[in-house]
């Protein structure tokens, strides 16, 4: 008999007029029984038994489909949404009844309505069968999975359940028929083929792939192998997560009946423990359930190693493995790549001994909001809207919802349409089996769409291993070590990263770092979220986003090691959304360094000039103080820091070979400050702290505990070591707990990442987490290690595929972050003088001869360095306590007029030489005869010459056709054809400095400082040429603080607006 009680339903849709009438429909093997309807209900409860009759038991494979409709009395019901429940755990045996709650519904296009049901399926199998609890087939239907397709009629056939993987809508499960079952698998014997009953040859490979979350501390396991007597070792690691990778072959010649019933035993022992206990977990199979399975092998499999004395103890770690038995003939399967991670299965490919038990958990993940979405679609349809007097708003171009992902199974929120902000508050719950293997959680945020596949906006990871605690991870038990504590999380901000935030209509080169594979380049918004396993009382999570303002101040002072000068350079600064220039959802920042052109440096690369003006971004953002948090782990990293340079100190002097005593003091004072370092660096104490969650607490008696211990391990070594080498091993363990207790889970404030821009493109980026330039008020040892100090960051490209070969730039640049409140103190830690000025450009065109305003196309008389945004010179206010110093003035961006010879001492000159004719005709000079003065400090070395390392005929001429509307050729060929119209030759000479005495500067007209370019965009110059149709000039301002006025506590950015004023630091020259 096969009951299902069907309860209740949820979150059913609306229709345009009035609410539905919900009737449900249960579907088994083509029967089908339904309930009553309820009319006029969005939240219909039946309560309804719908009972089926079994002529068998049920097998592996068997489901029921449940299908929700609108009734209607006349014609035909409507399909609100169906969802398959397999009933693979009733078929096992081991569950006489199942409840399926908050299982949700998807339509006919595979797409989530956002409505739920809660079934209770109930099986008694029939008195003249026994459940087969060996039953596994290769291919098996989902636990749960939203269904879909045709509506389903009167006398319909099977349904088969075709959920859309991972459909956005309300929770669901991204299984779908076909797909391997989460459930792992038991060992059990099928029938095998009849061999002869004679000796033959057999060979036995097992691959020893890698081993996870072994029991134990400080261990260095060895798997040993035993198949028909032989032994084998691999070699030994360190940890409890070592990879092994090694082959082991066994030939044997026996009987197949004799052979079949040897058993494959996988030991796991920690060679580091002489103890008799030192084994870890051992794993038996027979060589015959091997040799039964498909291609006689089980490949990348993960075996759960248990005690065989005590079944009881659970789980003691997993190995994973592939094993071929082949005889005579047997081709071996080939063994496939590995999928990633993320999207391994484990649970479906998990070996499970016979009597050990897993225990089912629930991790439920609270989704609040999320904040600071990308934009992700066209923004045409709103620019239509504005055209005729709509609100169009850009802003919230994103269609969020929130993918999670564990063990192979995927859940998601619904879906907020428009939305850069959404609020879900909705709880997710995910199934999973304790101990689990799998580490991560993972979280991606999508844009749904509706014509094309959903787009990936970034993505994030929980790591459950630093957010619970299995007990008994100290070697010194204390009572706070003693016991673990089970995953708990927030409430507390993850950050997203991914592609470069600006929206484009075509394909992303960078999509794939939205996904999570590869370091993400750019902030792409945060998400609120809590995970817990235990059900809490109503948490108010209000109190966990309260923000307060941060500064962020960075002096840049040097950018050397570029390979290309180009075009201009700038440098962009941002944390969130906050410094990003080209992202709207902020207020402006000064946030980019000037423009600047690079230098040759005499060498092999290039340079920005800054000299002894150093460019300054300052950004003010708003954060949740995580103080308490980041402070105990730069505390932690601070400790293993000291501890790791005496340790390679020691190292140093064990391989230089000097005298014991010399080695025993090098040892000692190790030893003397590390204790001394955990003994007076306490951390900090919760109490009073804001944004206190479960998992601070639990960390701070982990981290007490473990600290505990290792002082009390140093100083029973200290007075009981007798060998300096025995040690080492134990320092470096001690050091690698230090630095495993410093992760922080709940890290809720964004890295700070530094672009470097190449004109308006996006060339090579860096992140620098935030704790490493955070002040500390708490102590000194608690302050970022890079915290107001001068660091030098090699910057990289974006989804690099040589690893970091080409280096694009090096930065040398002083960072701090911190309170506003305590921003002054930046000042102790910075070199120079602070310079703030205004900022804004007069621009003129050609025209007529006569230069002036009238030509200016696109731009405006006085603008920023873009020329687009429009500034007025009455309009510059300095903000209250500031006050100007001076008047306007003109002062050109030197850095934007250094020449393409720069920093060279030889420099070839080019030109080329055009000339033009009918087809056919005499060639004839094109434009008029070139002419040049060599420049100040310079001299000719050779007369003009041709390039002959080109494809060019005998004189150096090269060929082409001119076609209109262009008005020279696209590509050239050496040959010349009677149909050219057009050649020219490119001629090159070279010229050298005269001596090491600098050219004489030019004296300056105090109304002069115009700066000349032939076209809007182009590369500015100093002197004025024919062919110059556009120039400007910068005027600055300087400002100071007003000594006779108290600071306002007013924003600056609300007066200034977008016209941020730029900063810069002086350094005096000695």
């Amino acid at each position: 008999m096969l009951r299902v009680i069907v309860e209740s339903a949820s979150g059913i849709p609306k229709k345009k007029f009035g609410n539905p009438d919900p009737i449900a429909a249960v579907v088994f093997r083509g029967e089908k029984k339904k309930t009553k309807a309820i009319d006029n209900e969005l939240n219909p409860v039946w309560n309804e038994v719908l009972e089926f009759d079994l002529k068998d038991s049920l097998d592996a494979s068997s489901f029921i489909n449940v299908v929700v409709k609108d009734y209607e009395t006349i014609g035909k019901d409507k399909l609100i949404g169906s969802a398959t429940i397999s009933l693979r755990d009733l078929a096992s045996g081991h569950l006489t009844s199942l409840p399926s709650k908050n299982v949700p519904l998807i339509n006919e296009k595979q797409q989530a309505v956002g409505a739920t049901i809660n079934l209770l399926i109930g099986y008694e199998p029939p008195a003249n069968a026994m459940p087969n609890l060996n039953d596994r087939p290769d291919v098996d239907t989902s636990q749960v999975h939203g269904g879909g397709g045709d509506e389903v009629d009167e006398g319909e056939s099977d349904v088969e359940g075709g959920g859309q993987s991972g459909s956005p809508g309300a929770p669901t499960s991204p299984s779908q028929p076909g797909k391997p079952s989460h459930k792992p698998q038991r060992l059990s014997r099928k029938r095998h083929r009849a061999l002869p009953n004679k000796p033959q040859d057999f060979q036995i490979r097992i691959r020893v792939i890698e081993c996870r979350q072994l029991h134990g501390n400080n261990i260095k396991p060895v798997v040993k192998l035993n198949v028909c007597g032989q032994t084998h070792r691999t070699r030994i690691r360190r940890g409890n997560n070592p990879f092994f990778n090694e082959k082991f072959f066994y030939n044997v010649n026996m009987l197949p009946s004799e052979l079949f019933d040897e058993s494959i035993s996988l030991r796991v022992y920690d060679s580091y423990s002489l103890r008799s206990d030192s084994l870890v977990g051992e794993f038996k199979l027979d060589v015959g359930y091997v040799y039964d399975e498909s291609g006689h092998a089980i490949m990348r499999k993960w075996l759960l190693l248990g005690d065989a004395d005590d079944s009881s103890l659970g789980a003691r770690g997993y190995l994973k493995v592939s094993i071929i038995v082949l005889g005579t003939g047997d081709e071996p399967p080939t063994e496939k790549r590995d999928i990633t991670e993320d999207e391994d299965d484990i649970e479906s490919n998990l070996l499970v001994p016979a009597g050990v038990t897993m225990r089912w958990a629930t991790l439920s993940l609270k989704v609040y909001r999320a904040e600071d979405m990308p934009q992700m679609d066209d923004a045409f349809i709103q620019t239509i809207k504005q055209v005729f007097g709509g609100d169009g708003d850009t802003k919230n171009l994103v269609d969020p919802y929130l993918e999670v992902s564990f063990a192979g199974k995927k859940l998601c929120t619904k879906i907020i349409e428009k939305n850069a902000n959404p609020q879900w508050n909705q709880l997710i719950n995910l199934q999973v089996k304790f101990p689990s293997m799998c580490e991560r959680v993972k979280l991606t945020m999508f844009d749904w769409d509706r014509l094309t596949n959903n787009d990936a906006i970034g993505t994030t990871f929980l790591n459950l291993s630093q957010m619970s605690s299995s007990g008994g991870e100290v070697e010194v038990s204390t009572a706070a070590s003693e016991f673990g504590f089970l995953p708990a999380f927030g409430p507390c901000y993850v950050n997203l990263y991914g592609s470069p935030r600006e929206f484009t209509g075509l394909s992303d080169q960078y999509d794939e770092l939205n996904f999570g594979k590869g370091e993400g380049v750019a902030y792409r918004g945060r998400v609120l979220v809590e995970l817990s396993t235990q059900l809490d009382g109503k948490v108010d999570k209000n109190k966990y986003q309260r923000r307060r303002k941060f500064s962020l101040c960075a002096v840049f002072h040097s950018a050397c090691m570029l390979q290309v000068p180009g075009e201009p350079i700038q440098f962009e600064v941002s944390i969130g959304n906050y410094g990003n220039k080209l992202d709207s959802t902020c207020k402006p920042l000064s946030s980019t360094t000037q423009y600047s052109y690079a230098v040759f440096d005499g060498n092999h690369y290039y340079y920005l000039p800054w000299a002894d003006n150093k460019p300054v971004v300052i950004l003010t953002s708003f954060w949740e103080d995580i103080s308490h948090r980041l402070d105990s782990a730069n505390l932690l990293l601070f400790i293993a820091e000291r501890l790791e340079s005496h340790l390679t100190s020691l190292k140093t002097a064990i391989l230089a070979k000097v005298s014991e005593t010399c080695l025993a003091e090098i040892w000692l004072k190790l030893i003397n400050h590390m204790i001394e370092d955990l003994n007076s660096f306490q951390l900090p104490v919760l109490e009073g702290q804001p944004n206190v969650t479960v998992l601070d607490l639990q960390l701070k008696k982990l981290r007490d505990a473990a600290v505990d211990a290792i002082r009390e391990m140093a100083n029973r070594m200290r007075g009981e070591a007798t060998n300096v080498k025995d040690t080492v091993g134990d320092i470096e363990d001690w050091l690698e707990k230090i630095k495993q207790l410093a992760e922080e889970p709940q890290n809720s404030m964004p890295d700070v990442i530094i672009w470097m821009l190449r004109g308006e493109k996006r060339v090579a980026f860096a992140r620098v987490p935030a704790n490493q330039i955070l002040n500390s008020d708490f102590s000194e040892q608690a302050r970022g290690k890079h915290c107001g100090r001068t660091q030098t960051i090699f910057m990289q490209y974006p989804m690099d595929q040589n690893k970091g070969e080409k280096v694009p730039v090096q930065l040398r640049v002083n960072m701090w972050l911190g309170l506003s409140a305590h921003e002054k103190k930046f000042k102790s830690f910075s070199e120079g003088n602070f310079s703030v000025y205004a900022e804004m450009y007069e621009n003129q065109a050609h025209v007529l001869g006569k230069w002036g305003t009238t030509g200016l196309v696109g731009r405006h008389k006085f603008s920023d360095v873009t020329g687009k945004v429009k500034l007025k010179r009455e309009r510059f206010l300095p903000p209250h306590g500031w006050d100007w110093e001076e008047d306007w003035f003109v002062d050109p961006e030197r850095c934007l007029l250094t020449g393409a010879d720069a920093g060279h001492t030889e420099f070839t000159d080019e030109v080329f030489q055009n000339e033009t004719r009918f087809p056919g005709g005499e060639w004839k000079p094109a434009a008029e005869p070139y002419t040049d003065v060599c420049p100040p400090g310079w001299k000719w070395e050779d007369n003009w010459s041709f390039d002959s390392n080109k494809a060019v005929d005998e004189r150096g001429w090269e060929y082409g056709v001119t076609i209109p509307p262009d008005n020279k050729p696209k590509s050239w060929v050496a040959a010349e054809k009677m149909y050219h119209v057009h050649r020219r030759k490119r001629l090159i000479r070279l010229r050298k400095k005269t001596s090491d005495k600098k050219a004489v500067s030019e004296t300056r007209d105090p109304g002069e400082g115009w700066e000349y370019s032939s076209l809007i965009g182009w590369k500015f110059h100093r002197k004025e040429r024919s062919s110059d149709t556009f120039r400007r000039c910068r005027w600055r301002r300087k400002m100071g603080v007003d000594v006779d006025e108290k600071a306002s506590k007013k924003d600056a950015a609300k007066l200034f607006g977008a016209n941020t004023p730029t900063v810069s630091c002086h350094f005096s020259r000695k």
